[in-house]
């Protein structure tokens, strides 16, 4: 997975970048061929800028039929284009009057609790504006202190909607409005035996829709098998067991299952990212420092950052320690040092090269053979090259790469 700038074309890209953070375009990011639906053509990534809060992280504005959108981050973009298409595809079935419009009754606006419980607040960094999109990514508090109204009153309407998310490679719990409305209704048609079809193999093909939640962690595939078995309250209470197994606080551990900037399926992602670096000197810092994120994008980040180093870890134990620091975190064994970051841009700019002077300060205080930069998002071929010539290799996209960063350390 590894993306490596050859020393032959190193300084021939870097006096030829001219690229300049702020003027990042899509074909600077470089993106996996799996990154979004390749045959949708609903979705439209109209700007990508800067965020002038947080360096190194992008803002894009996204436009489809029923709506538009503004989403943080390379991840929540990535989430976004899979919901828009799964959306557009469950429209154009219905209004053919194919099976699931048949058989749909009341929308998630009607169902009253459901809608209260899965959505109470906006957040100022990912919002959907034009017709009825609503809220996409705004992250709730409390989200286990009420079941969901199928929890409640009817089991079967619960594990028939986690069902159907899963087929369609979307997340139950995710806060786009036009999605949660169609889910419930197609999930009500099923229950009611009016136009049941399996959606998924009825019109769209589930190879498109594989582990388009998130990554392609191993990790989180995991997790997802046991968020899509149980309802909200059992989730949080085989969660709760796990941290509390851990050796962690049980007001740390309520506080963290209260999170108010994670979902159930993010809280669960990283309780299976603690488990596996259990044994890493120092995990216990990624709680403090997810507790300590008051708004999204610090929230998002460590737990990216925490999912790329349970990547890496492999299943041998070995003497590795962690510490955290603004940039990310920095990861240690007997030979190695490597900053993982959650950025999703890097160029040869002020954040570029701040990152390289951290990893190399780390590898000269640790006094440690090698070092790496591993980041979640894009990488320059300028800003590569540059930290090659440092003696310092990059890898680059390690939310998602197929192969993942196994026993990388």
């Amino acid at each position: 997975m590894k993306k490596k700038i050859g020393l032959g074309v190193v300084l021939g890209l870097f006096l030829s970048q001219t690229l300049f953070f702020g003027a990042v375009t899509l074909t600077d990011l470089r993106l996996p061929k799996d990154f979004s639906p390749s045959q949708s053509s609903y979705a439209k990534i109209v700007t990508v800028r800067e965020n002038a809060q947080y360096p190194g992280f992008l803002t894009f504005s996204v436009t489809s039929p029923h709506g538009s959108y503004r989403v943080q981050g390379l991840t929540n973009l990535r989430k976004c284009l899979r919901e828009i298409d799964v959306i557009e595809r469950l429209n154009a079935r219905e209004s053919t009057g194919g099976g699931i419009a048949n058989g749909a009754v009341d929308s998630i606006k009607d169902t009253g609790t459901g809608l209260k419980n899965l959505v109470v607040h906006p957040v100022d960094s990912v919002s959907g504006i034009g017709k009825g999109v609503g809220k996409l990514g705004g992250k709730i508090g409390g989200v286990f202190r009420k079941k969901e109204e199928g929890e409640k009153g009817d089991s079967f309407l619960s594990s028939t909607k986690r069902q159907l998310a899963k087929e369609l490679g979307v997340d139950v719990y995710s806060r786009n409005l036009q999605l949660q409305e169609k889910l419930d209704s197609t999930a009500k048609a099923r229950m009611g035996g009016r136009g049941i079809v399996a959606v998924a193999t009825f019109f769209m093909p589930v190879g498109l829709f594989t582990s388009a939640v998130m990554t392609v962690s191993t990790i989180n595939n995991a997790a997802d098998r046991l968020v899509n078995d149980s309802d909200r309250v059992d989730l949080y209470t085989l969660n709760q067991k796990a941290l509390l197994g851990l050796g962690f606080p049980k007001e740390k551990v309520a506080r963290f299952l209260n999170h108010p900037y994670y979902t159930p399926r993010e809280i669960t992602y990283f309780r299976f990212y603690l488990e596996k670096l259990k044994r890493v000197q120092g995990f216990e810092a990624l709680l403090d420092a997810a507790l300590a994120a008051v708004t999204e994008i610090p929230a998002d980040k460590i737990l990216h950052e925490t999912q790329i180093a349970a990547d890496s870890v492999g299943d041998a134990p070995r003497a590795m320690k962690l510490a955290l620091i603004p940039e990310g975190i920095v990861f240690s064994n007997e030979d190695k040092v490597a900053l993982i970051t959650a950025y999703d841009f890097l160029d040869h700019s002020a954040l570029g090269n701040r990152v390289t002077e951290t990893v190399i300060s780390f590898r000269k205080t640790l006094g440690k053979r090698s070092a790496e930069i591993w980041n979640g998002g894009a990488v320059t071929s300028g800003f590569g090259g540059v930290t090659l010539l440092k003696g310092i290799q990059v890898q680059r996209m390690c939310l998602f790469e197929s192969t993942g960063l196994q026993a990388a350390l």
